[in-house]
């Protein structure tokens, strides 16, 4: 496992035919099922970054994993998380740190890491304007259906469900706001390439547009599925992270790795 556009008011005029009257509906908060889709890869305007745990749980053939991170962005480039807590072993401590001239992956239980600088520095706001147009080329192929409000860390939440398409299906098209590769990390087998998404719930948080948790049905070629839920425990928006908190320096005694750009 991204402004998105506020919440938007729907009015819905009700033409009532008795005795010659018009009656008018109240108008209702609830927010656009599509509008919301759009949140999860475009936030509000108002969201300068985010911190907080993590718990990621998979269920899949190989039984249950658990992880429990720590993470912070800035959207839509400065990223980072670490390991806290897991089930699988190796894990704990291991750190994904992403900014806009370099990506670092560290494992320090094998003091190895590895770095990926791009050709070009990457552009937040070409970032952001890439995010926008890929939740517009993916929102045609999912039925969306709005499921009301719930409380995720403490705070208000809509529920977005989404079903792909019979054509997407066909297709092969996904979405890509969780992480295939992330399930088959904590399960320690390789990622097949033909995963479909076959059902989906979305958290949205209803101030910053921000997705607090995630659900995720991943079917694989065999027909074997995968679930993934991705869910913060705690969360704070807005507390000026600064540049520091998505540099990092490796340890002197690791090994570096170099990544090719190409």
């Amino acid at each position: 496992m991204k402004s998105r556009r506020a919440a938007v008011v729907l009015a819905v005029l009700v033409v009532v035919l008795t005795s010659g009257c018009v009656a008018v509906a109240p108008p209702t908060n609830e927010p656009e099922p599509e509008s919301l889709f759009e949140s999860t890869f475009v936030h509000s305007d108002d969201l300068e970054d985010v911190s907080g745990k993590v718990t990621v749980t998979v269920n899949g053939s190989n039984g249950t994993s658990t992880e429990t991170l720590r993470v912070a962005e800035r959207p839509y480039v400065d990223y980072r998380d670490e390991v806290l807590e897991s089930t699988t072993p190796g894990r704990v401590g291991d750190q994904y740190v992403s900014n806009a001239s370099a990506t670092w992956w560290y494992y320090p239980q094998s003091e190895m890491a590895q770095r990926f600088e791009p050709n070009e520095s990457f552009d937040n706001d070409a970032v952001r304007a890439d995010r926008a147009e890929q939740a517009a080329d993916y929102s045609q192929w999912y039925d969306l259906e709005y499921e009301g409000t719930e409380e995720i860390a403490d705070r208000e939440a809509h529920v977005l469900d989404v079903e792909a398409k019979e054509e997407a299906v066909e297709r092969g098209i996904s979405v890509l706001v969780g992480d295939t590769e992330y399930v088959y990390a904590v399960e320690t087998v390789e990622a097949p390439d033909d995963l479909t998404i076959v059902e989906q719930q979305l958290w949205i948080d209803s101030e910053y547009d921000y997705p607090l948790k995630e659900r995720l049905v991943y079917e694989g070629p065999n027909g074997e599925r995968h679930e993934l839920v991705h869910e913060f425990e705690t969360v704070s928006f807005n507390e000026g992270l600064d540049d520091e908190t998505f540099a990092f320096e490796p340890p002197e005694d690791a090994v570096v790795q170099e990544l090719p750009s190409e």
